[in-house]
């Protein structure tokens, strides 16, 4: 492999190997990791979960290749209670977390979520329902759990490098080939051989080196190819209008009567944190409008 690649953040590179049956993935975030770090002040040991979570959920919808979204969501008994990372099928990441009381730095995965599950939901445009499917926090990381996942469910050997602080997230895929082959020997040697040397990447590579540089230290004597590059990038698909229709689902009189309690309805997003504030005015509008959409569905044309 030519060691040419220049270092382009808030990208995915995936790669093959021509003298193996497996493939592989690449992710950097730096300007759309910030954009996310930029909505709330994170502990530290939250804000390197997030991070990794978001790695994770770049290279994850890189490889199911649907048109949608897919939704890392982390449930637990600790401190964390939420955290949710959503990647679209047009690039876009947002990330959020929810916590309580306090978290030292260096807390492991099992001391900031204590009993829980990490769900992999994947919504198709047009599919009639998402597809779920649900691992327990059981492991030393957010890896390890998705590599748990991975075996148990789609029955895939995989392995997955995961790494965040506060300037960039990153992580590396890696995954065996489905397929029936003439010597299975020689590709669970493959497969071996490639996960020892991927397992000698440092947290400082990954979150440092370039595609092209990282790959070349690694796997220099192997047959590794670059193919397709994403460029990534911070999206919240929020909007009043979406809000105005949430506040429309509370129903007039639910919604006149937190007028009457706080003078106002406000309503912030939990990824970009944006607040939207309603006033009795508004409101009135919100459900004029309602009535109006109402009258025109009912005109015989």
């Amino acid at each position: 492999m030519n060691d040419t690649t220049e270092f382009q953040s808030d990208n995915l590179q995936r790669f093959i190997f021509d003298n193996a049956p497996v493939r592989g993935e690449w992710v950097h975030l730096s300007h759309t990791w910030k954009d996310v770090m930029s909505r709330r002040e994170y502990p530290v040991a939250i804000q390197r979960l997030l991070g990794e979570m978001m790695a994770a959920a770049a290279l994850l919808t890189a490889t199911v290749k649907i048109k949608g979204r897919l939704v890392l969501q982390l449930k637990s008994s600790g401190p964390v209670t939420l955290m949710m990372v959503e990647c679209t099928s047009n690039h876009t990441l947002r990330a959020f977390a929810q916590w309580d009381g306090d978290v030292t730095d260096d807390a492991t995965l099992i001391e900031i979520t204590g009993e829980g599950a990490l769900a992999i939901t994947i919504d198709v445009e047009g599919a009639k329902q998402p597809y779920q499917g649900v691992v327990s926090l059981q492991g030393e990381s957010i890896s390890t759990v998705l590599e748990t996942y991975f075996k148990q469910s789609e029955q895939l050997e995989t392995r997955i490098w995961l790494a965040a602080d506060n300037r960039a997230s990153a992580g590396l895929f890696l995954q065996k080939l489905p397929g029936k082959s003439t010597n299975k020997e020689a590709d669970e040697e493959h497969w071996s051989r490639l996960s020892q040397l991927a397992d000698t990447i440092s947290n400082k590579e990954l979150l440092e080196l370039g595609a092209g540089t990282l790959l070349h230290r690694l796997f220099h004597e192997e047959q590794c190819r670059l193919l397709s590059s994403t460029e990534l990038n911070f999206s919240c698909a929020c909007s009043r209008e979406r809000v105005a229709d949430t506040i429309s689902l509370l129903g007039k009189d639910d919604a006149n009567n937190l007028l009457q309690e706080q003078g106002h309805i406000e309503v912030a997003c939990e990824f970009c944190n944006e607040h939207y504030r309603f006033d009795e005015v508004d409101v009135a509008q919100v459900f004029a409008s309602k009535i109006s959409v109402k009258a025109e569905h009912k005109t015989v044309h």
